[in-house]
């Protein structure tokens, strides 16, 4: 059996809560626009990893064809236009950045060339990153399983993936399969979700979204389908 991990110290909460906007535009030269554009100003730390769309996270939307800018402050450090994450024909837009240096970010939200279109932008944070190596008979993820523990607040949306198309940093080798367990009593034996194959983006990797009902510690368990073999990276991220 692979060994329990206890959370990190420092990762109890989450530090900023994550916002998202609305927007409506048109004539904006695909986000290039300052004047006819949408912009919000993000803080970010050095090494941080976020993820922003119109597509592809929790509560993002679009309809027309969005386009997504970073910059840092002046310097254009990540865009979107077509993800393909969304979808084979999708025009939103969902853009990924790791931050090189502490400091405040503006991401300016427009439309593709001169049209119109409107958006509402999520922002996801990534929590933590933790790796599952060499698992083997889990039986689905119910024993010899990889557990690691964090402490999520109340309201919060979670994403634990294995899924790298759609999670930053995560990685699956082989057929993953992951479980969520609330904290009650001192113990985890409450299951709260779980997910086997995320979806065509993702092939046979896992990943589960969930809105955290009550503050608490809650267990993630990393597993493989069936009596496979497989590894993992998780990424753990709130938004």
């Amino acid at each position: 059996m692979a060994p329990t991990q206890e959370e990190d110290p420092g990762l109890g909460t989450v530090k900023h809560r994550l916002a998202f906007f609305d927007y409506s535009a048109s004539n904006t030269n695909s986000a290039q626009d300052i004047h006819e554009s949408a912009s919000s100003e993000i803080s970010l730390a050095a090494g941080e990893t976020v993820m922003l769309g119109t597509c592809g996270l929790t509560d993002s939307a679009f309809t027309g064809d969005t386009y997504l800018r970073l910059y840092s402050p002046l310097t254009l450090v990540a865009a979107s236009d077509d993800s393909e994450i969304c979808g084979p024909d999708s025009m939103g837009s969902r853009l990924v950045y790791t931050a090189l240096a502490a400091g405040i970010y503006t991401l300016r939200a427009g439309c593709f060339d001169v049209g119109a279109c409107s958006g509402t932008v999520a922002l996801s944070r990534r929590k933590a990153t933790f790796a599952a190596p060499n698992l083997r008979n889990t039986h689905n993820a119910t024993v010899n399983t990889f557990n690691k523990q964090y402490h999520f607040n109340g309201g919060e949306v979670i994403r634990v993936s294995t899924c790298g198309a759609t999670a930053l940093g995560a990685n699956a080798s082989g057929d993953t399969l992951l479980r969520i367990f609330q904290q009650s009593s001192g113990g985890y034996t409450t299951e709260v979700a779980n997910n086997d194959n995320a979806g065509a983006a993702c092939a046979s990797a896992a990943e589960i979204v969930y809105s955290v009902p009550s503050a608490g510690y809650y267990q993630i368990r990393v597993g493989c389908a069936a009596n496979t073999a497989c590894s993992a990276t998780v990424a753990v991220y709130s938004e």
